[in-house]
């Protein structure tokens, strides 16, 4: 009897240390998804390192007051082309994952294209300058990159990651997050 006590405690025990094990080994997998999931998030706000992120991919970013915006009139989204040096401007409903995302939901409202260039101001820090007509209207607008930011939209559950900046919009500046989904 106390022989099969002893060999029903150790049993137990190793069950109860595999399933300690195994549930170590899914958090440890779980936070390799989450980590591969932020690396692409920029790391720096040196001139180079802003241009080539905003540049890379579909080169799809919003520019929102933060990314939780909440706003009746949509968001405004650009969609940089490296190959023209020309941006596309555009008002969605929401945050979508892509470019093509945000096609495919028949939500992109154009505004037009302007062309845009990356320069550096007297603090060295990054400025984004989109220029041209917008619904027929002349427009100038600078996006002064200040820090890197991100975070997850809790209405589409995407995440978020780029620069908080300052809009200036014909001379009226205001605080706003400039990001794309990861």
């Amino acid at each position: 009897m106390k022989k099969t006590r002893t060999t029903t405690f150790l049993v137990s025990l190793v069950a109860v240390l595999a399933i300690v094990l195994a549930g170590c080994g899914n958090q440890s997998k779980s936070k390799q998804n989450e980590q591969a999931s932020f690396k692409n998030e920029p790391k720096t706000t040196q001139h180079a390192d802003v241009k080539s992120t905003v540049l890379k991919g579909d080169g799809f970013w919003y520019l929102a007051g933060k990314i939780n915006h909440n706003s009746n009139s949509g968001v405004e989204a650009v969609a940089f082309d490296k190959a023209t040096g020309k941006a596309t401007m555009y008002n969605v409903d929401k945050f979508y994952k892509s470019l093509s995302a945000a096609k495919k939901a028949g939500a992109l409202n154009k505004e037009g294209t302007v062309n845009y260039t990356f320069t550096k101001n007297s603090n060295n820090q990054t400025v984004i300058k989109l220029s041209g007509k917008l619904s027929g209207i002349p427009m100038t607008q600078t996006v002064t990159v200040k820090a890197t930011t991100k975070g997850t939209n809790t209405k589409t559950k995407l995440h978020m990651s780029g620069y908080k900046a300052v809009r200036n919009v014909d001379s009226d500046k205001t605080n706003a997050v400039f990001v794309e989904t990861n």
